[in-house]
């Protein structure tokens, strides 16, 4: 379907067919997700392609002016879910700087072009940890000619890049198919830091921003202010216009979403920092991404798996992360896969955190007898809108009894009294028999 539109596009933009001839598809900018779900959910298939989903990754200089701009004043990036294909297409909510298409007036493609060598080089050191820098694929960017001819050159391997004049019509991925259209899901406004830099901005804080598309000679496409594609598009080296990047990441790399704002939400940590996992219907995720530079995270039960309703599950541990941030964490998950509890059960936020080895984990009182999972991980949890990062998973399998402690005792009691009733009966029984 993507495929046909591109094609259908190319022709419409050489002006063989009126626009009209495509449905109109707005959509808000953050629109309220129907796959309402947990607060925290496995891997990233509940979310929406076509912006009506949103996630959190990553940080860059946003409501500071370039002058003043340092690496502790950098403020999480927003980015909108274009597609959800097994990877997250998304773009940028928006315009993060003000970069010349190319250093130089000249003819030029996006594979030669310098914002294509600066977005993969500085854009990428700055925005993203070395963690998150692995979970952003490197992509093949299909690059296909100009609406008027102009010639796109080879396709290119980027792990960030721009946009085209064919995808910012798609409606699959959220936007108007008129070209001509005004508002809508285009319109991307300036932050402060781009605006400081001399990017063209209105009154409302929009801003034009580039795209990968030649235009004419000498020129690079992009949509305006307004939200208006101009196919044509500005001369390369022009400072006015401002970078909205785009990116896959790679989802075989998200271990959990959470709410962007709350997260995971654990009790106190240690044994009872075990937590009801609620319900969450909105559209702003944060990601728990794997940390492959952590070390073999190992866990194991210790003694029964079969735990009283009210008693606690018994860990060994080795592997653990020390530091900032730090913990040892658990998940119980039913036998569909929800998530139920979350949990800080180990803090190891001192740099020098004791590492017993040994962590316990007190059944929820709530929880209905029956056959469980508690996922245990180390990982590193930095707060609203950062990226979390975490070790390996191990997956445990633990059997809640209906029984409780009071339940037991009072059946030890009763097995007990039992027990020597029938040693006094047997005592009896025996003397009776001698004396007769």
């Amino acid at each position: 379907m993507r495929k046909a539109l591109v094609r259908m596009a190319a022709v419409v933009m050489a002006g063989l067919l009126p626009f009209s001839a495509f449905q109109k598809t707005l959509r808000a900018e953050s629109v309220p997700n129907d796959n309402s779900g947990k607060e925290i959910m496995s891997g990233t298939a509940h979310i929406t392609g076509a912006m009506e989903s949103n996630i959190y990754f990553g940080n860059y200089w946003q409501s500071v002016k370039s002058e003043d701009a340092t690496d502790s004043n950098k403020e999480p990036v927003k980015w909108r879910v274009l597609a959800n294909d097994g990877n997250l297409f998304v773009v940028s909510d928006k315009n993060l700087d003000c970069v010349e298409y190319n250093s130089s007036a000249e003819t030029v493609t996006w594979e030669n072009c310098s914002l294509r060598k600066w977005l993969n080089g500085k854009f990428l050191d700055k925005a993203f940890t070395t963690q998150e820098q692995g979970a952003v694929l490197e992509s093949l960017v299909v690059n296909e000619d100009g609406a008027k001819g102009s010639e796109a050159g080879a396709d290119t391997y980027d792990k960030v890049y721009l946009l085209s004049i064919y995808e910012v019509i798609d409606p699959e991925l959220g936007f108007p198919t008129d070209w001509k259209d005004k508002g809508g899901t285009r319109v991307a406004l300036n932050t402060e830091y781009t605006k400081s830099k001399r990017a063209m901005t209105s009154p409302d804080m929009s801003g034009a921003w580039w795209l990968r598309t030649p235009g004419d000679a000498k020129n690079a496409a992009n949509v305006f202010n307004a939200g208006n594609v101009f196919v044509r598009g500005g001369n390369v080296n022009n400072f006015i216009f401002a970078v909205r990047p785009a990116m896959n990441i790679d989802t075989s790399k998200v271990l959990f979403t959470s709410p962007a704002e709350g997260g995971k939400t654990s009790g106190v940590p240690g044994p009872d920092a075990m937590k009801e996992v609620g319900s969450f219907a909105g559209s702003d995720w944060k990601l728990t991404i794997k940390d492959d530079n952590r070390p073999v995270f190992e866990a194991s039960v210790a003694g029964s798996k079969t735990v009283l309703n009210d008693g606690a599950v018994k860990l060994r541990y080795q592997g653990a992360s020390a530091g900032a941030n730090e913990y040892v964490s658990a998940m119980i998950e039913d036998t569909e896969g929800s998530i139920l509890y979350y949990g800080n059960i180990v803090d190891n936020t001192s740099s020098d955190a004791a590492d017993s080895g040994k962590a316990a984990l007190n059944v929820p009182a709530e929880l209905t007898p029956g056959n469980y999972k508690i996922k245990v991980f180390s990982e590193q949890c930095n707060g609203d809108f950062k990226t979390d990062l975490a070790s390996n998973i191990v997956t445990l399998d633990i059997t809640v009894s209906k029984y409780k402690t009071e339940d037991r005792n009072l059946l030890l009691g009763i097995s007990a009294a039992i027990i020597a009733a029938a040693v006094v009966v047997t005592v009896l029984a025996v003397r009776k028999k001698k004396h007769a």
